[in-house]
């Protein structure tokens, strides 16, 4: 890698050379309030002679050149730094180092001095950078940890802040409670090796749930494992230096511990020089800290630099661990911030191993109907009458309602029997329990004075129910004479198998039971259809996958099995869902998904094999946890492109009918209504944009497994972004349409870089960011309830976001 640094400024401010290509060049411009009051916002100038600069984050930029604070840098008390970056062009010419000028630099005039156009050139062909000594090589690292705090944020410890304290949250701060009496870690990865010389701690300490710790020790990896380096000082209100024996290495870690409460940081520094640099006599002051993160860009890495290589990253770090508080992960170590070139090539999904291809025909056999008995259910003296075909039996009472004919009653049975043939000798699926111990299936005239309900004959409805521990369907009077009703029986049936099966979360008996109903009308007829709900998950992406009722009219989710649903003042039911999405437990798109891209049988594999009533808790008992999670990531990005092979067309016409509905509070008669206001459907999210860095809507932030998507108008050959998370288990993967028809992904990474190249043309030029959650643990209402906050600068081709309600997709 090549670096350009410039000489630092005796005053406050400093231009620094961070890379440089061929072409192009990145900057850190760092202002330090040198004086002894507070700066309240601030503005510095420069100016080149050739450069132009084509891109800035972390400030303002206006002119040729002026940059100001954004809302969150602007205070600096005495003695803090803020730090804004630039990339730009050379336009022919040298990298060029100028003067920063600016009342916040202590002159008018800068301080900055410049490098002469001969000696920058010469550097820009240098392999290696020159620096004096050991400098914090912090702001050069990822930060990933074992957990942080929802409120507070991973990005705090290597800002290169100043802490006038140990309770100083001004520049943020990393905590992890509520894990008392844990070992917890957070995590440096840098994309070469370094000669480390000493580490330096500030430990977050508010007098109450976070702590000091009372056990903290610094880990360094050494290619196969982790080395214990010693134990880190616990000083409070100060920094706590460990000197380290010239450790090479690209991978740090400190391990922490309070007995009774939990730990955090504020600031961790980490001195060194890149291996193999070449040290200079000449002084350089202007540290390797003031690089942000973001300067890494992926055309400067050089091809040949090994330390970037997928292999080394250990088996054992590539995994993100459970989503409990004590045990999750923020990120894992093979999403290098830093991304080689084959990294930003279009990305093939790997296969699923194993893929859990279940065939219900290698437990169960068939069965033989021609020695099928009837079981009433209920006493003889209720029973009126009884009508067997096949596989069922229609039971009626007393009270059956006269419109009901003998020939509708045969009607349902007829296409009961061939439905239920289809879905068992050929598609292979089981019989319910009725006829698994030589029963038929039941089917019961719902108001008709059975012992199954008291209802009159004039009610209408239809569903699953149970008598004496047997599945069973009930049906009203209305599906029975009406024909049209056909695939409602024959959905009620289905979950007649698929309560024999076992406990399933509520919402993937719906969801599972209508993906299973459109594989047999895909299956027997070559039609591929799917239902006007099968739209709600692609709409509004941010709900949760496991998830009945949709997005709630209190801004949360409703859970796997309803939870938050069902809620009332003093009997009084409260209006919790919202219109169109409150169906959304009746989409089939994951299950879809699974059918499509993980395997043919991986949702029977779920109903016979899976252990959990949660799907992807059962999901990770099959395929573990990392897979899981990727799982989740896939499904995201092919939902951004409606990838889901054969269903693909079939669920964009749910889609475009749709899209861009706006809608309301679904009211309860006589309930209470929480109105959140009218939301206009899409599969976007809102962004506001300060600089280059993009602020997602706090209004559609991801659930639990939930997803945004942010459409990106992109020009030139390749597209880079850097994700921030703010959430815990969060991923960001680039999608775009291609001008072929095709879908092109990237690499999923989960913090820092992403790039992929443009080697096909982006349709209309737009290039869709997919930003993930992917917990796959549901762990009440702390799940339920939580929204996962991130950041997403643009860095390269992006110029901006495009319209929400064009349909990128297609």
């Amino acid at each position: 890698m090549t670096t350009i640094w410039g000489d630092a400024a005796s005053a406050g401010c400093s231009y620094t050379v961070t890379n440089s290509w061929g072409s192009g060049f990145t900057a850190a411009i760092r202002v330090t309030n040198d004086s002894n009051a507070t700066i309240n916002g601030w503005q510095v100038n420069w100016t080149y002679s050739k450069n132009t600069v084509s891109n800035a984050w972390n400030a303002r930029l206006s002119g040729n050149y002026a940059a100001s604070n954004l809302g969150w840098n602007g205070n600096l008390r005495p003695g803090q730094s803020a730090e804004f970056g630039v990339q730009g062009v050379t336009n022919g010419g040298a990298v060029e180092v100028p003067q920063v000028t600016g009342t916040a630099c202590g002159t008018e005039t800068g301080a900055s001095s410049s490098i002469t156009s001969s000696k920058a050139a010469s550097l820009a062909n240098s392999s290696v950078a020159s620096v004096a000594n050991s400098v914090n090589i912090a702001g050069l690292a990822t930060a990933t940890t074992s957990y942080v705090s929802p409120w507070e944020t991973i990005r705090a410890v290597n800002d290169n802040s100043n802490p006038a304290n140990s309770n100083d949250k001004t520049a943020g701060a990393y905590g992890n409670w509520n894990n008392p009496n844990s070992i917890q870690w957070v995590q440096y990865d840098w994309p070469q090796n370094y000669n480390l010389t000493s580490t330096q701690i500030y430990w977050f300490d508010d007098n109450g749930g976070v702590l000091t710790p009372t056990r903290a020790y610094l880990e360094y990896w050494n290619g196969s494992a982790w080395v214990n380096a010693g134990n880190v000082p616990l000083a409070k209100n100060a920094f706590n230096t460990l000197a380290l024996n010239n450790v090479v290495t690209n991978r740090v870690r400190v391990s922490m511990l309070n007995t009774q409460q939990s730990t955090g940081i504020l600031e961790w520094r980490v001195s060194g020089i890149a291996a193999g640099a070449v040290v200079s006599s000449s002084k350089s002051s202007t540290a390797l800290s003031s690089i942000p993160r973001s300067s890494l860009a992926a055309s400067s890495i050089p091809k040949s630099s090994s330390s970037l290589a997928r292999s080394s990253t250990p088996a054992s770090s590539s995994s993100v661990r459970s989503s409990t508080p004590a045990m999750s992960s923020t990120s894992s170590s093979s999403s290098s911030s830093t991304l080689s070139v084959a990294q930003c090539s279009a990305y093939d999904w790997p296969k699923y191993e194993p893929d859990l291809n279940y065939d219900f025909r290698t437990d169960f056999g068939q069965v033989d109907t021609s020695k099928f008995k009837v079981y009433n259910g209920c006493p003889a003296s209720t029973i009126a009458g009884v009508k067997t075909k096949g596989r069922f039996a229609f039971i009626w009472g007393k009270n059956r309602n006269p419109a009901i004919t003998d020939a509708d009653i045969d009607r349902v049975l007829t296409n009961l029997n061939e439905d239920a043939d289809y879905i068992h000798n050929v598609m292979g699926w089981p019989v319910d329990k009725l006829q698994a111990e030589g029963y038929f299936s039941n089917i019961y005239l719902y108001g008709s004075g059975l012992c199954t309900d008291s209802a009159a004959n004039t009610e209408r409805g239809g569903w699953q129910s149970g008598i004496n521990g047997y599945p069973m369907v009930l049906l009203s009077y209305y599906p029975v004479i009406t024909p049209s009703e056909r695939g409602g029986i024959t959905h009620e049936f289905i979950h007649t198998i698929m309560a024999t099966r076992g406990n399933k979360a509520a919402w993937f008996n719906e969801g599972g039971n209508t993906w299973l109903q459109m594989n047999l009308e895909a299956s027997r007829t070559g039609n591929y259809g799917v239902g006007f709900l099968d739209a709600t998950s692609f709409l509004a992406p941010h709900m949760p996958i496991e998830n009945y009722s949709g997005w709630l009219q209190d801004g949360t989710f409703g859970g796997p099995n309803a939870e938050g649903v069902d809620r009332r003042v003093n009997g009084q039911q409260i209006s919790t869902w919202r219109e169109y999405l409150g169906g959304n437990q009746y989409n089939a798109a994951f299950p879809h998904f699974l059918g499509v891209h993980v395997s043919k049988g991986a949702n029977a594999w779920i109903w016979a094999k899976g252990a959990h009533n949660h799907i992807l808790r059962s999901l990770a008992g099959g395929v573990g946890e990392e897979q899981t999670q990727r799982m989740i990531m896939e499904f995201r990005a092919r939902q951004a492109m409606v990838d889901f092979g054969p269903w693909s067309n079939a669920f964009k016409v749910p889609i475009n009918n749709n899209w861009g509905r706006t809608i309301n509070a679904e009211r309860i008669d006589g309930g209470i209504l929480q109105d959140p206001g009218a939301h206009r459907l899409t599969f976007y999210s809102a962004t506001t944009q300060e600089g280059t860095t993009l602020i997602p809507s706090t209004t559609t932030l991801p659930g639990w497994s939930g997803a945004n998507q942010i459409p990106l108008k992109v020009t030139g050959n390749k597209v880079r972004v850097n994700f921030q998370p703010i959430g815990q288990n969060m991923r960001v993967q680039l999608a775009y349409r291609a001008a072929d028809g095709s879908a092109v992904y990237s690499k999923p990474v989960t913090s820092g870089e992403a790039c992929l190249d443009l080697t096909k043309a982006p349709k209309n030029g737009v290039v869709v960011a997919v930003v993930s959650n992917v917990d796959h643990l549901y762990n009440g209402e702390e799940t339920r309830t939580r929204k996962h906050d991130y950041r997403l600068q643009l860095l390269e081709a992006a110029t901006g976001t495009a319209p929400l309600y064009d349909k990128h997709y297609q």
